[in-house]
C-alpha cells in the first residue's frame, strides 16, 4: 500500500515537472555540467597534489635518517671501551641508518639515561668496570655475566613510530654486531697464545651481551595511533560542523552585529572542541589496555584532564583556522583548506621533524605535532617540550581569533555590498543568489551610507506590505528603504514575478 501511494504521488508531482533531456533545459544542463567538471578538476588537483605530498614525505623519511644522532657513551675506559668504540664509530654510514656518535660528557649511567630522557633518541653504553671484569674472568676463572657489558638506552616516548621503526633496531643491530665481531676477535687473540687453563669459558666465547632500558616506555597498545587516529576522527567531526556553519551565512552577515558575530563563531568552535576532547579522553581512559600502567606513567585524574584539555587547546585552533579558509572560500573550493590542514598535520604525528623534507620543516608549528608532543610527555614522560608546544598552540589560537575577527568583518562587508553571497559564491557565478543590489549599481544615488544601511530583503511569501510605500519596485528589482527604520523593521517580501524561469538559460541559483 505504501509503494502505490508513492507511486501515485510521485506520478501526480511529476505532470507539470520537465524532463532532463527537454531541449528547453539544454543550456542550464550545460552551464551546471561545465561547473561540476570544474569543481571535479579542482578536487582531483587538490587530491593528487596532497597524496604526492603526503607520500612523497612517508617515502622520503627512510632516506633522512641519518639525521637522527644516535650516541656511543664509553664509562669503561678500558681495552674493551676503546675497542668496542672503535667498531661503533667506524660502522657504515648511510642515509637508511642513524649516525653514530661519542659523548664525552657524560660520566655514569644515570646521567645517560636523564640525558636520553630529555634530549636523545638513544644511546649505547659501555658499563663501567667491564675490562677489569673480563680479564679477572679470563685470566682467574672468575663469574662473570656478558650482559654486564653493554647498556642499549632507548626513550620510545619521544616519538613512538620513528623508535619502533628506526632507533630499537638500530641500537639492537648494533649491539649484536658487536658481541658476534667481539667474540670472534677474542678466540683468533686465544688462538694465537695458550688457554689458560684456569680462564671462565663462557667469558672467552661469549665476552658481550648487551640488556636495554627503555626510560621513557610507550609500548602501551595505544601509543603509536592514540594522537594521530584521535585527532584526525576529531578534526574530520568538526569539519562538518563548520560547513553548516559556512552554508547559513547570508542571514546572520545581514541581521547580526559584528561585534555578535566576533564573540559568537570563536566561542561555538570552543565549545565543539571541547565536547569532542572529552570524547578523546574517555576513550584513551577505556581502551589504553592492560600494559599502560606497567610501561607508562601511572594514568591519574591529572592525566585524563591533561589529555583532555590538550585536545581542545589543538582542536580550537585547528577549527578557528578552517573556518578562517571557510569565510573566504567559495564551496567549490572548500576542500582546499581540509586538505591542506589534514594531510600535513597528520604527517607531523607520523614523521619527525629530522626525517622531514625541508618543505615540511614547518610542523614544528602544526597543532597536531605540538599536541602529540604533549600526549607522549604527559604518558611518558619523554622530550619535555611542553612549554614550547602550549606557548605554541597558545599563539596559534590568538592569532587565528584575530585574524577570524577581521575575517568576518571582510565577509560581512562584501555580503552586504553584494559582492558574494551568504555561502561564498561571488558575483557572476552561476551559483551566485543574493538579494543585495550590487554597491556599484546603485553608486548613482546620493547617498550610498543610506542605500546600504537601509536595503530591504525580499524574502517572505505571505507578506504583502512594503518598506516604503512610496516606491514601487518593477519585476527583478530590490526594494529599497529611505525612511531610516531599524534593520528589524525591515519588511521581508517575495513574489513569484521576479524567480526566473529554466527556459531563460540561468537559474543563477
Amino acid at each position: 500500500m505504501v509503494g502505490i501511494s508513492i507511486r501515485r504521488y510521485l506520478k501526480n508531482a511529476d505532470a507539470n515537472r520537465m524532463s532532463i533531456t527537454d531541449l528547453r533545459f539544454r543550456s542550464v544542463l550545460k552551464i551546471r555540467l561545465w561547473e561540476y567538471i570544474k569543481m571535479a578538476i579542482v578536487c582531483t588537483l587538490l587530491i593528487w597534489t596532497g597524496l604526492s605530498l603526503f607520500y612523497g614525505a612517508m617515502h622520503k623519511k627512510s632516506q633522512l635518517v641519518n639525521n637522527i644522532n644516535l650516541y656511543i657513551v664509553d664509562l669503561d675506559k678500558g681495552s674493551v671501551g676503546s675497542n668496542i668504540t672503535k667498531m661503533v664509530l667506524d660502522s657504515e654510514i648511510t642515509s637508511s641508518l642513524p649516525l653514530w656518535l661519542q659523548n664525552h660528557y657524560l660520566h655514569s649511567l644515570d646521567d645517560v639515561k636523564s640525558w636520553v630522557l630529555r634530549n636523545g633518541w638513544g644511546a649505547l653504553v659501555i658499563n663501567k668496570g667491564i675490562s677489569e671484569k673480563l680479564d679477572n674472568a679470563l685470566n682467574n676463572g672468575t663469574e662473570y655475566n656478558a650482559t654486564d657489558a653493554i647498556t642499549l638506552i632507548e626513550s620510545t616516548g619521544r616519538h613512538v613510530i620513528t623508535e619502533m621503526r628506526f632507533v630499537q633496531p638500530a641500537l639492537i643491530n648494533m649491539a649484536q654486531n658487536i658481541t658476534r665481531n667481539y667474540a670472534i676477535q677474542q678466540i683468533q687473540r686465544i688462538n694465537n697464545t695458550q688457554i689458560n687453563p684456569n680462564a671462565n669459558y663462557m667469558a672467552m666465547v661469549h665476552p658481550i651481551s648487551y640488556t636495554t632500558i627503555d626510560v621513557a616506555p610507550a609500548g602501551f597498545s595505544l601509543a603509536p595511533i592514540m594522537s594521530t587516529f584521535g585527532y584526525l576522527v576529531i578534526l574530520l567531526s568538526i569539519v562538518p560542523l563548520l560547513l553548516i556553519m559556512k552554508l547559513t551565512l547570508s542571514s546572520l552577515f545581514l541581521r547580526v552585529r559584528y561585534r555578535d558575530l566576533a564573540i559568537m563563531w570563536p566561542v561555538i568552535i570552543f565549545a565543539y572542541a571541547l565536547m569532542f576532547s572529552l570524547y578523546l579522553s574517555l576513550a584513551f581512559m577505556a581502551f589504553r589496555g592492560p600494559n599502560y600502567n606497567t610501561l607508562a606513567l601511572p594514568y591519574t585524574p591529572g592525566t585524563f584532564f591533561k589529555l583532555w584539555f590538550t585536545g581542545t587547546l589543538v582542536h580550537f585552533g585547528l577549527g578557528l583556522w578552517i573556518f578562517n579558509w571557510f569565510l573566504y572560500l567559495p564551496p567549490r573550493l572548500l576542500a582546499f583548506a581540509s586538505v591542506t590542514t589534514v594531510l600535513p598535520n597528520v604527517a607531523s604525528c607520523v614523521i619527525p621533524p629530522e626525517l622531514a623534507p625541508k618543505f615540511f620543516r614547518f610542523m614544528y608549528a602544526l597543532p597536531f605535532f605540538n599536541g602529540s608532543n604533549i600526549i607522549l610527555y604527559v604518558t611518558t614522560g619523554a622530550h619535555s617540550t611542553i612549554g614550547r608546544n602550549i606557548g605554541i598552540l597558545v599563539a596559534e589560537i590568538v592569532a587565528m581569533a584575530f585574524i577570524m575577527s577581521l575575517s568576518i568583518w571582510i565577509c560581512q562587508f562584501c555580503v552586504q555590498c553584494g559582492i558574494v553571497d551568504g555561502t561564498g559564491w561571488h558575483r557572476g557565478s552561476i551559483f551566485f543568489s543574493s538579494p543585495i543590489p550590487y554597491y556599484k549599481d546603485i553608486e548613482s544615488d546620493n547617498n550610498i551610507d543610506q542605500h546600504k544601511q537601509n536595503t530591504g530583503i525580499i524574502a517572505d511569501k505571505t507578506r504583502t506590505q512594503f518598506v516604503n510605500q512610496n516606491y514601487t519596485p518593477t519585476s527583478g528589482s530590490t526594494i529599497y528603504n529611505h525612511d531610516h527604520r531599524i534593520s528589524s523593521q525591515i519588511e521581508i517580501i517575495d513574489d513569484d514575478k521576479n524567480n526566473m524561469s529554466l527556459t531563460e538559460g540561468n537559474l543563477g541559483v
